[in-house]
């Protein structure tokens, strides 16, 4: 007898199957690995909508600031300053929110990250850049008020009072200085990694930069000039040289009228006028002419004051002109403008119409007709037209004296002028030339860089009359790399048209047309053309009509020059080409500057720009290697 459950006695065992194994707990083998990985993808999240919605909150505030600069531009322009103020405060608070949303630690922290880096680096940049002209630029200029705006300044009793200008010196130095970091933090953004909107944006920037940077200029050279040249610092003398573009000179025009005109505090008077012809000449020349200048222009630039300005160096051809001055009348002279009847037409616009000594009533539809064309027609004495000249001249002169004008279309008027180089400002103060050397005003030999050929088309009249009125120039100029060094060749066409009548022989003055004196056909226009290459550069070639063209070829200052003539009977025209290589650049960027000159059909240039330099697309299949 068994005493225990034996092997029959006991139940059925069930089947043993995988449904039927032990269950066990799983467990992670890396859970450390797996808490990181979540970690990193919340917070790869976050940054992602971090970094998403403060850049849409950036772009939204950047895009906002838009038309507060306009209305901060526009208000500036009707003289409301007081709007020009609360637009630039709402500027300042856009452009400010932008550049806090684009500037936290994560932001900064991403911009490590590739591709995606760059992007946020440039919208930090931009935002930033923006931020500081609004702060740093635009209020501080709004704040600096009336000191800033100079078409509010009065002219009372023929005095300008210096005082706001000189106070608003150290805000307009400073946020001069602020754009030009600005510009050039927004110029160091690489846009060629960048994604397309904000590649687009940076370059928008850039160019609302780029436009801006001269007025920018001019603002801070005149704030600084003015009271200097005025007299703030002590009383100054300045030769005030009239040029007349019927006569051609390569700065202009033949100087066939100057005046010497006082500034002491802001107070300008009409000390002295004389023509042109009672000063000079001289049997040797009263000034040092460089010699490669001579060589060009004859020695006639240094002994005679209607020659002295041949040559296209303006600061030269003023500091001689100065010289003859104080040789034939004595004192000092702080400073020589030249100035052109274009300009007085200008002018006239600021005063309205003036009424002269012989009953003409003078405007600015009319001023250039009148003083260029119809005097002589008018007048056969010279002496008389002398007279006329000096009448007009002083007649504008007390109108401006007076404080009866418009301040700010005065200014509009001295802008276009500077900017069409009809306005040409030299002094023999150090400190005061150098900031003018920058400019337009300076009237300098073209300047050339690593980058840019300066380039020179220059005119000078060889008829010995008053042709030139109807002398039409076009100048056309390109460049481009034809050689296996990667030297630029450039190409500088100028076309010369005589747009006088048919008769002009027998219809016009002998006093216009020369009547052969000089051995120029009555009627025909003589010119001689000076056209001048890049610094250092070397002349190719002058041509025309695909021959070789005479020309004197020669150097001023390091440039290599092409001096040739043309005359044209009524109707006539020719183009003459000048090729060079430019051996310092290695971009076939140019800078062209020219002679102002008229239509020559007897209507008034648009002063408001420079002569417009047609573009050529250079072959270099025709291009002398």
């Amino acid at each position: 007898m068994a005493t225990g459950l034996t092997e029959p006695d006991a139940p059925p065992r069930p089947a043993v199957g995988p449904s039927a194994a032990p269950r066990r707990r799983l467990r992670l083998r890396h859970p450390v690995v797996v808490g990181i990985l979540v970690g990193l993808g919340i917070i790869l999240l976050f940054t992602v909508v971090w970094i998403g919605v403060r850049g849409f909150l950036a772009q939204r505030s950047l895009t906002d600031a838009i038309p507060a600069a306009e209305r901060v531009k526009s208000a500036i322009g009707s003289g409301d300053l007081v709007a020009a103020g609360r637009a630039a405060d709402e500027l300042s608070r856009h452009t400010r929110d932008a550049a806090a949303l684009t500037s936290d630690p994560v932001w900064v922290t991403v911009e490590a990250v590739p591709w995606l880096g760059p992007n946020l680096t440039a919208v930090r940049t931009a935002a930033a850049a923006s931020d500081d002209v609004a702060s740093r630029v635009v209020r501080p200029l709004v704040a600096a008020g009336a000191g800033v705006d100079l078409r509010a300044l009065a002219i009372t009793g023929g005095r300008i009072d210096l005082a706001p200008i000189t106070a608003a010196q150290p805000a307009v130095a400073k946020a001069r200085s602020a754009f030009a970091d600005a510009r050039a933090s927004v110029a160091t953004i690489e846009t060629g990694a960048l994604v397309s909107p904000v590649a687009e944006g940076v370059d928008r920037l850039h160019d609302v930069l780029d436009k801006a940077a001269p007025d920018m200029d001019a603002l801070g050279n005149a704030v600084r000039l003015l009271p200097a040249m005025l007299g703030a610092d002590g009383p100054r003398d300045y030769l005030l040289a009239a040029q007349n573009p019927a006569e051609l000179r390569a700065t202009g025009g033949l100087i066939g009228a100057v005046a010497l005109v006082h500034a002491d505090n802001g107070a300008v008077t009409l000390q002295r006028q004389e023509a042109g012809t009672s000063i000079g000449p001289w049997k040797a020349p009263v000034a040092d002419i460089p010699l490669n200048t001579e060589g060009l222009y004859g020695p006639l630039v240094g002994r005679y004051l209607q020659d002295a300005n041949l040559t296209p160096d303006f600061p030269l051809a003023a500091a001689t002109a100065s010289r003859m001055w104080t040789t034939t009348y004595g004192g000092t002279v702080d400073g020589v403008v030249a100035v052109d009847p274009v300009v007085l037409s200008g002018l006239l616009k600021a005063t309205g119409p003036v009424t002269l000594p012989t009953g003409d009533r003078l405007t600015s539809a009319n001023a250039v007709q009148l003083l260029l064309s119809d005097v002589y027609q008018r007048y056969a004495d010279p002496a008389q037209q002398d007279a006329f000249f000096a009448s007009a001249a002083s007649a504008v002169f007390d109108r401006m004296s007076s404080g009866d004008v418009d301040a700010k279309k005065l200014l509009t008027a001295l802008a276009d002028a500077g900017e069409s180089r009809r306005v040409l400002i030299w002094t023999n103060h150090g400190d005061d030339q150098k900031v003018l050397n920058g400019t337009t005003l300076a009237g300098g030999l073209p300047a050339s860089d690593l980058s840019t050929a300066g380039i020179g088309v220059y005119f000078n009249d060889a008829t010995g009359a008053k042709m030139d009125y109807y002398l039409r120039t076009s100048v056309a100029a390109g460049s481009a790399v034809c050689r296996a060094d990667g030297k630029p060749s450039t190409v500088v066409t100028v076309t010369l048209t005589n747009r006088a009548p048919a008769d002009a022989a027998t219809a016009l003055p002998r006093y216009v047309t020369g009547g052969g004196t000089y051995g120029v056909t009555p009627g025909n226009i003589r010119t001689r053309v000076a056209v001048y290459g890049p610094t250092g550069g070397l002349l190719a070639a002058t041509l025309s009509g695909g021959e070789n063209y005479t020309t004197v070829a020669g150097v001023d200052r390091s440039r290599p020059v092409s001096l040739y003539t043309v005359e044209l009977a009524p109707g006539e025209s020719k183009t003459v080409t000048v090729q060079f290589l430019n051996d310092q650049q290695t971009s076939s960027d140019l800078s062209v500057v020219t002679t102002p000159t008229l239509p020559g059909d007897g209507t008034t240039p648009d002063m408001g720009a420079r002569n417009a330099v047609a573009p050529i697309v250079v072959q270099c299949s025709s291009v002398v290697k």
